[in-house]
């Protein structure tokens, strides 16, 4: 406790004075960056193209980086050589770009509370609430959830929807989206409203009062960030709703959108027991080569705005070194989840996802595809980039662009549809 004490008064030391009681997330980002010797840091690039860092939309000057090898020697290629290699990309994957868990996050205790709430007409919907609490009583924040079951649940399967907490009044631009938990729900599935950000908010700022300041804070060099600790929290969901008799806990999947789509691909790289998932738009930090340069970029991931979703050591590779030297890239990551079922969708770059990059996320994809080789399953035939609409569905490791922009529920009913196929509905 001392420790812990000494280590949180100097980094509150390292803040300016005026942010002492309210540190923003700049605040925040700078402590980090001088505490570790990160040095100036490469600037993020803007969508806008009147920027003097406007981001690459170009084909023709993507450049020819070169991603790290995913085996790297023909022993690796084999099931046992794998499993070797697997461990030492973990490594390679938490000390570079999502950090690592701390061990005192084993001691915590969740302790559940969970009521029938109102609902949607017909169905039953309860709230969940998993309050965090220290070997020595200390509460921190909660794993939340909504879920909406299916009339007579018996044994169903789940969906762990990654969601949004709008602020009230709130509206998203253009006519109201389809309603995918609605779709969810026609399929017989119970519908989970995640709600990551109470576990850990969205913004540096607020750093400290999730669960990475529970465990340790302030944070180590490696230390995780916020997608790593919603997937924490995401299995812990998992294994709760597997003791329930209305759940079938071998059948539960994940879907996230957009910074929720990476935190979901961390989810289920890690944490095998997910059934299936579906990575929507997760673009730079998630499923989309990092070494491409089209749309946002690393440096982005090092900024304020983003750097809380990953290790501190992500700033590393956007000031001292680059991209180029990132001993890892997203094809890696990826080929932790092999051989479960992966489902990695995008939107078209000329309909509005170019930011994410789809075709980035496609040649990760595909350089992840060894992996699932590897037990016997099939890939697709073609390092060609599907059309949109065709897409790569029939296959464990999965590649859907939906004809739409930035938004997930185009590619629900084709990432149920795929669940059902490979993950035993």
């Amino acid at each position: 406790m001392k420790r812990w004490a000494f280590a949180a008064t100097l980094a509150l030391l390292a803040l300016p004075a005026i942010a002492q009681q309210a540190p923003t997330a700049d605040d925040v980002h700078e402590m980090e960056r001088r505490r570790f010797g990160f040095g100036e840091l490469i600037p993020g690039r803007d969508s806008d193209q009147k920027s003097p860092r406007a981001a690459n939309f170009d084909e023709t000057t993507v450049g020819s980086l070169v991603p790290p090898p995913l085996f790297t020697s023909p022993a690796d290629a084999t099931p046992g050589g794998w499993a070797r290699r697997r461990a030492d990309l973990i490594r390679l994957i938490e000390d570079n770009w999502v950090g690592r868990i701390p061990e005192a996050a084993i001691d915590l205790r969740v302790v559940w509370r969970k009521e029938v709430v109102p609902g949607r007409k017909g169905f039953q919907t309860e709230q969940w609430v998993g309050q965090l609490l220290t070997p020595g009583g200390r509460s921190g924040p909660v794993i939340d959830a909504m879920i909406t079951f299916p009339k007579r649940a018996k044994n169903v399967p789940a969906l762990i929807d990654y969601s949004y907490i709008w602020p009230p009044g709130f509206r998203l631009p253009g006519p109201p989206p389809p309603d995918t938990a609605a779709m969810v729900l026609k399929r017989g599935w119970a519908h989970v409203a995640y709600r990551p950000t109470l576990l850990q908010a969205d913004t540096a700022a607020q750093m400290q009062q999730g669960v990475i300041g529970l465990v340790r804070w302030p944070r180590e060099r490696h230390d995780w960030g916020a997608l790593r600790a919603w997937a924490w929290g995401a299995s812990k969901l998992r294994e709760e709703l597997a003791k329930d008799p209305r759940i079938d806990g071998k059948r539960v999947s994940l879907a996230g959108h957009s910074r929720f789509g990476k935190a979901v691909l961390v989810a289920a790289a890690f944490d095998h027991a997910f059934a299936d998932a579906l990575v929507s738009s997760s673009g730079a930090g998630g499923a989309k080569l990092m070494r491409r340069d089209f749309g946002e970029a690393w440096s982005n991931m090092a900024g304020s705005y983003a750097f809380h979703w990953y290790t501190p050591q992500v700033m590393e590779y956007a000031g001292h070194k680059t991209v180029a030297d990132l001993p890892v890239d997203a094809h890696m990551l990826i080929a932790l989840r092999a051989p479960r079922p992966l489902f990695v969708s995008s939107g078209s770059a000329d309909r509005g996802d170019a930011w994410v990059d789809p075709k980035g996320m496609w040649l990760a994809t595909s350089l992840a595809e060894p992996a699932w080789k590897l037990y016997g399953l099939s890939v697709p035939p073609s390092a060609v980039m599907p059309k949109a609409l065709a897409g790569y569905r029939n296959y464990p490791l999965a590649f859907y662009q939906h004809d739409k922009g930035h938004v997930p529920w185009p590619s629900y009913e084709s990432f149920m549809d795929h669940q059902a196929k490979f993950a035993g509905n």
